[in-house]
């Protein structure tokens, strides 16, 4: 015969096992706190611009370096970027987006860029200030040409400031002769050179079109082009 407090300690057994199946460990049902993001610590801005018809841009190698995230915007419209390569000889960088929003640069067949030639270059938040009226058809002078000690650069006198690192230098006929890379002065930018430019992005087998043809429609202006061509790029680093 069982007794009757034999029989309540087998009632809660079976109670406990009931319950331990319904409800399960209670473990289980403790939820971990969900780990915070890493906070961003600094952000920066500069330009790139596209080069293909599938998303691929080309901008400034520092400034896409260490992201922790990557966004393009352009006329309002957001979308995030992905590094594809750098190059380690030169200041530029090929990023990708999911698609173009505007146009893709044309490149000149061979790189005409000589002393005293008239280049337009600006990075994206500065073009919308330069296209009232007939737009700026140039800003900048060319000082040295991809000899001396900064061999495959442009030097140029222009008042290029922040946010310009990455941005197309443009010549009469709207071509991309140059990337900006640094202010090396005052008003004396340095940029890589269009043929090195060409070169680099041929390596990550991206091929840029190229022409000798004017790429600038009649009643627009390189600071037009460029707008067309541009976007802004924005590097968030922890």
């Amino acid at each position: 015969m069982i007794s009757r407090s034999h029989s309540d300690r087998l009632k809660a057994v079976l109670l406990a096992a009931f319950l331990a199946l319904v409800i399960g460990p209670v473990e289980a049902q403790t939820s971990k706190p969900q780990e915070q993001a890493p906070a961003i610590n600094r952000q920066l801005t500069g330009t790139a611009f596209y080069v293909d018809e599938t998303g691929h841009m080309l901008t400034a190698r520092h400034a896409v370096e260490n992201c922790a995230r990557l966004i393009i915007t352009k006329e309002s419209k957001q979308v995030d970027a992905r590094v594809v390569a750098v190059s380690d000889r030169y200041d530029i960088a090929l990023i990708k987006t999911r698609r173009t929003q505007g146009l893709a640069a044309v490149f000149p067949r061979a790189s005409t860029a000589d002393i005293d030639d008239m280049m337009f270059a600006a990075g994206y938040d500065a073009l919308a200030g330069l296209l009232s009226g007939g737009g700026v058809l140039a800003n900048a002078r060319v000082i040295s040409s991809f000899g001396g000690s900064e061999m495959g650069h442009l030097v140029l006198d222009s008042p290029v400031r922040s946010g310009a690192s990455g941005a197309p230098v443009l010549d009469r006929n709207g071509l991309v002769q140059g990337v900006v890379s640094r202010r090396t002065m005052i008003n004396r930018v340095l940029a890589v050179g269009a043929t090195e430019a060409r070169s680099f992005l041929a390596r990550q087998g991206v091929h840029v079109r190229q022409d000798d043809r004017p790429q600038i429609a009649a009643n627009g202006s390189r600071a037009h082009r460029a707008a067309s061509i541009s976007a802004r790029v924005t590097c968030l680093q922890r």
